[in-house]
This record gives C-alpha cells, sequence and structure tokens, in this order.
C-alpha cells in the first residue's frame, strides 16, 4: 500500500510541478509583453521624431504595438486560469504535500501571479 502512496505522491508532485511551471510561464509572459508595449512606444517615438521616415512605417510600427496590447489581456485571463487551477489543487494536496518544496514553490507561483495581474481581473477581488 506504501508504494501505491508514493506513486501518488508522485504523480500529485509532478501534477503541481507543471501547474507551477505554467502560472510563471504566464506571469513571465505577461511581464515580456509589457516591457515589449514600452520598447514599441519608445521606437515609434523615435521614428515620429526622425526627418524622412515614410508614414507607412510608422503605421507598420503602430500596428506591431496595437497585437503586443492586445495580447495583455489575453495572457491575463490565462493567468486567472492557471492560477485558479492551480489554487485548487494547493487546497486538495495540502495535507500530502504541503511539506514539500514543491508546495512551497506553488504557494510562491500563486502570491506572484497575484501580484502580476490587476486586481479586477482577479476572481476573488471582483464583487
Amino acid at each position: 500500500m506504501s508504494s501505491a502512496s508514493n506513486l501518488n505522491n508522485t504523480a500529485l508532485v509532478r501534477t503541481l510541478k507543471i501547474k507551477t511551471n505554467a502560472v510563471k510561464r504566464l506571469v513571465k509572459d505577461r511581464s515580456a509583453y509589457l516591457s515589449e508595449v514600452t520598447a514599441q512606444q519608445q521606437r515609434i517615438e523615435t521614428l515620429r521624431a526622425k526627418d524622412g521616415v515614410h508614414e507607412a512605417d510608422i503605421r507598420k510600427q503602430n500596428e506591431v504595438l496595437e497585437e503586443t496590447v492586445q495580447m495583455i489581456p489575453h495572457t491575463e485571463r490565462r493567468i486567472k486560469d492557471s492560477l485558479n487551477d492551480l489554487e485548487n489543487l494547493v487546497l486538495s494536496v495540502q495535507s500530502e504535500l504541503g511539506s514539500t518544496p514543491e508546495f512551497a514553490d506553488a504557494k510562491a507561483a500563486i502570491d506572484e501571479a497575484k501580484g502580476a495581474v490587476p486586481v479586477a481581473t482577479n476572481k476573488q477581488h471582483t464583487f
């Protein structure tokens, strides 16, 4: 019976790691999109300040900016969904895995994700 329990815990740890890493990756993706928006805005301002730049070049850069901006809410929804999955898993495995490093890592990822996503997209804070 102990080996069955160990196999179950191993599977739970693996699932916990996968869901934790998914949340971490999405938080990084959101951060990268925000950085790209800032860089793209600066690129557009630099183009506008230069003489001889075609308006079509500026329009194209604005399109790139818009595409990047549109990815932010999409990524935030994915963070929210992954965060919800991870929180549910953490609650369900707390008694079995509460003392493992993977569990602590999952809790840290939850805290990081909650700090990264605006309150309006965090299910617990909307009324």
